[in-house]
């Protein structure tokens, strides 16, 4: 199966569905505001279905299963953060007109909310979450990114592709083998991940914004440091920082890691406080048309699916912060 860019020539990309979805697009394009995205359709469903995802992850997953069958939309606007974005008043009412509703539970409050209105009025809501167990993670109790786990998110892909197939009985099978294939895709990505920790020479990183990266500590045994919670709106103390210093120190640490999708002026401080290089990942919860505020040398597409946050960004980075590049 080719990566998101290939696909978005045949498929749906984000919210330009919008332009092409009828009376559901025009209610949507007010309360969801202006995307890069929304033009002309270069893709879609065939068969007149709309399924709305609620962050890129999500909406990645949804359209490598889904395939040419439905018209898969991101609600999470291009630049925003899947953690932080909040719809405007009105939106979850315009979601009933809708087909389908794929979910992440406990990853912010209006999902769980939106989820439950939108059973009430019969629409197909389908949570990717659904049998995967959250853990306790060094960052917080219950730790709900198993999205960045290659392997976890197979399991989160058969969620989607089980209950698209009972929104869609007609192309179960498509569903089936296109799960499949993208499975075969992410585990190739895990494979690619271990190979990096296996050589690498460190087995310490330091994430300078908010920590969603522990399922990289459960699945990989690496240990990530953060002095910033796992919310985009926690702070650091200074405490926090200087303990963050120390470490840097103790395990000689040559880079300061950031998500791309928050303002990182953090990881800017502390890379020059201890002569560090900073360096981007992506928990796939935002997506950029171009560079983050942080690093105008690191080039983004607002389309790239889940495959691409990887390859793109999170191996090289973590393979570079891990020394373990390949002589």
């Amino acid at each position: 199966m080719t990566d998101g860019r290939n696909r978005c020539s045949r498929r749906i990309t984000r919210r330009q569905a919008l332009a092409g979805a009828g009376g559901l697009a025009v209610g949507m394009a007010g309360c969801l505001g202006e995307d890069p995205q929304n033009g002309n359709p270069s893709g879609g469903g065939d068969g007149g279905i709309t399924v709305f995802a609620t962050m890129p992850a999500v909406w990645d997953f949804v359209r490598q299963v889904a395939g040419d069958h439905m018209d898969v939309i991101d609600l999470v606007p291009v630049g925003e953060h899947g953690h932080d974005w909040n719809p405007e008043p009105g939106t979850v009412q315009e979601l009933d007109d809708a087909d389908g509703f794929v979910y992440l539970r406990d990853f912010s409050s209006w999902q769980d909310d939106a989820a439950q209105q939108l059973r009430d009025d019969d629409v197909a809501v389908i949570e990717a979450s659904e049998g995967i167990e959250f853990f306790d993670s060094p960052a917080e109790d219950d730790d709900e990114h198993w999205w960045m786990d290659p392997i976890e998110c197979q399991n989160g892909v058969e969620n989607i592709a089980d209950g698209i197939a009972e929104l869609d009985p007609e192309h179960a099978d498509d569903y089936e083998a296109n799960a499949a294939a993208f499975n075969e895709e992410l585990q190739e990505v895990h494979e690619e991940f271990q190979a990096i920790v296996d050589r690498a020479e460190l087995n310490e990183l330091v994430v300078a914004t908010h920590d969603s990266f522990q399922w990289w500590n459960r699945r990989y045994d690496i240990d990530i440091y953060s002095p910033v919670g796992t919310s985009p709106d926690d702070a650091a103390s200074p405490q926090d920082v200087q303990e963050i210093e120390e470490l840097i120190e103790e395990f000689d640490i040559g880079h300061v890691l950031y998500d791309v999708g928050e303002p990182s002026p953090l990881a800017n401080s502390l890379a020059d406080e201890v002569d560090a290089e900073i360096l981007p990942l992506s928990p796939v919860e935002t997506q950029i048309d171009g560079s983050p505020d942080l690093d105008p040398t690191v080039q983004m597409e607002p389309d790239w699916g889940y495959v691409d946050h990887f390859r793109e960004l999170n191996l090289p980075t973590v393979e570079t912060a891990l020394r373990a590049e390949s002589e």
